[in-house]
């Protein structure tokens, strides 16, 4: 098991360290006493567990995994904060496995790590299951299912972006789900035959999708203004708006007087397209 240990305090942080590496299954894959550091590291790595405080220092544990939530990043948590109903109540809310009161005792610690370890090596274990037999017993349904995970990433894209809530997030899924099926690019869809759908039709949707595009490219600038050195970031910025639109895009934010960045249609479906097919080039 990959675990990550966000903690300010450093008896708690070498306790919480021993009991993680005393056991051979699992590595200490970061260790930071900066939530901001943590958010960022946790975009990069496999994290399968997480131990972080309820208030670390700088930011509130439980804002920390709303806004992992929020770009798909799901790891397992285990909080460690007052023993008060309220602080309990708000972390299982935010989806937390298990809540450990402060001050610890060391063998409730060390029962619990291990609890939320084994559970998590059964799910990995049903889930590879599945997906073995899955392959297996119906090699027909393989093509379906890499659509569907293609989708998925897709789906994981546009939360990425703040838009898949926006009116015209329907109509990238549609397109970019035409696009998957027929294997094409953006430029060879016959919307009259795909969607029935008239120029007029086509102009209306292209105008919601153009709003939500607006939104995600704003969104993103901004994540690349807290986070200049992301890689996932760069990437999504080159591959989705092309880059030079992402930095006009920024010193718009930053109140210069500039028009803003250019948003492509063809150039985001284009590479949606090839993020959405990144996962299969493994298998």
């Amino acid at each position: 098991m990959n675990f990550y240990l966000l903690q300010d305090d450093q008896v708690t942080s070498a306790l919480l360290r021993d009991l993680i590496e005393n056991d051979f299954d699992n590595t200490l894959v970061g260790l930071t006493a900066d939530p901001n550091r943590a958010y960022e590291e946790l975009l990069q790595l496999r994290v399968d567990i997480m131990i972080l405080p309820y208030q670390p220092h700088g930011m509130d544990g439980v804002e920390l995994i709303y806004r992992l939530q929020q770009v798909n990043n799901h790891p397992h948590f285990i909080m460690v904060g007052p023993p008060t109903p309220a602080a309990k109540e708000a972390a299982y809310r935010a989806g937390c496995d298990f809540y450990l009161p402060h001050p610890l005792n060391h063998t409730e610690a060390r029962h619990i790590i291990r609890q939320v370890a084994t559970h998590v090596r059964l799910l990995n274990r049903v889930n590879r299951i599945y997906e073995i037999s899955s392959s297996s017993i119906a090699p027909y349904n393989r093509p379906q299912a890499a659509q569907r995970r293609q989708m998925d990433h897709v789906d994981t894209v546009l939360r990425f972006l703040g838009i898949a809530s926006e009116t015209g997030s329907e109509d990238i899924r549609k397109i970019i789900r035409v696009m998957i099926d027929q294997k094409t690019s953006f430029s060879s869809i016959d919307f009259q035959r795909d969607f029935h759908a008239d120029d007029h039709e086509k102009k209306i949707a292209y105008q919601r999708i153009r709003r939500a595009l607006r939104v995600g490219i704003t969104n993103l600038a901004t994540m690349c203004i807290d986070y200049p050195e992301n890689d996932i970031l760069l990437e999504y910025a080159n591959n989705l708006f092309e880059y030079q639109n992402i930095h006009v895009e920024i010193q718009r934010l930053h109140h210069q007087d500039v028009r803003r960045g250019q948003v492509s249609i063809q150039h985001f479906f284009d590479g949606l397209l090839q993020e959405s097919a990144r996962d299969q080039e493994v298998d």
